[in-house]
């Protein structure tokens, strides 16, 4: 496993798709053409299309290339390949008890500072979007996408203010990340980051439902947008 460090935001498709290797050093810097490349280039090493479609399997090898590139470009959107890692780790957060009681505390008293000790703990979370595949305008095929990435937390000291959580200090955090399409894998990661390179606490990240816009989470297994509807690659194909 590799330790990353960045001054940048750490997002999935750059933790994903970045060096040479499924397990290597994070280079943040990799653009989305370099990734929407990487992803088509695994979905036909990997046979992914393949099995979907008579009207897919049937292609020529630049044909399918076309194909893969395309479904790609539709996916990585889709796939929230452009988030901040920090972002699902921090909702993540939310949902325990001992931050959001301190949060509640320090929001009703301005100026107090509590530090809340947490235990190891591991916060998930998974995406799953679909891509409608499209040859001559007739709709041939839908490909499943699944994204998952997992955090595991070894301790964690979090420092809350006025209801925020405005710094933190850990043992450090594992991350794993896997994307796969049609049950094949294409890429996978682990590398081992410190919270002040993976989350940016600025002025403070907001832990009440109330002081922020996005909802908290019922359980550690985040979802992505399971209901995200189908994104369609239209595919041109000379009969």
């Amino acid at each position: 496993m590799t330790t990353a460090a960045s001054a940048q935001p750490i997002t999935a498709a750059a933790f994903l798709f970045s060096g040479s290797g499924s397990i290597g050093p994070i280079d943040v810097v990799s653009s989305d053409q370099a990734s929407i490349r990487a992803m088509a280039d695994a979905l036909q090493q990997q046979g992914a299309l393949r099995s979907i479609s008579a009207a897919v399997k049937t292609l020529s090898r630049a044909g399918l290339g076309a194909v893969s590139n395309q479904i790609a470009t539709a996916a990585h959107d889709l796939l929230k390949l452009n988030l901040d890692l920090g972002g699902p780790l921090v909702r993540g957060w939310c949902q325990f008890a001992a931050l959001t009681a301190a949060a509640k505390r320090t929001a009703a008293v301005p100026g107090s500072v509590e530090v809340v000790d947490l235990a190891t703990h591991s916060i998930t979370w998974t995406h799953n979007p679909q891509v409608d595949v499209l040859v001559n305008d007739a709709r041939v095929a839908t490909v499943h996408f699944e994204l998952s990435i997992r955090f595991k937390v070894k301790g964690l000291a979090a420092t809350v203010r006025n209801g925020r959580i405005v710094g933190a200090s850990s043992g450090g955090c594992e991350i794993t990340g896997t994307l796969a399409a049609e049950g094949q894998l294409l890429a996978q990661r682990e590398a081992q980051f410190q919270l002040p390179l993976l989350v940016r606490f600025g002025d403070g990240i907001p832990l009440l439902p109330s002081d922020r816009d996005l909802p908290v989470p019922s359980d550690r297994e985040l979802p992505g947008g399971h209901d995200d509807p189908p994104h369609v690659a239209p595919i041109r194909h000379a009969s």
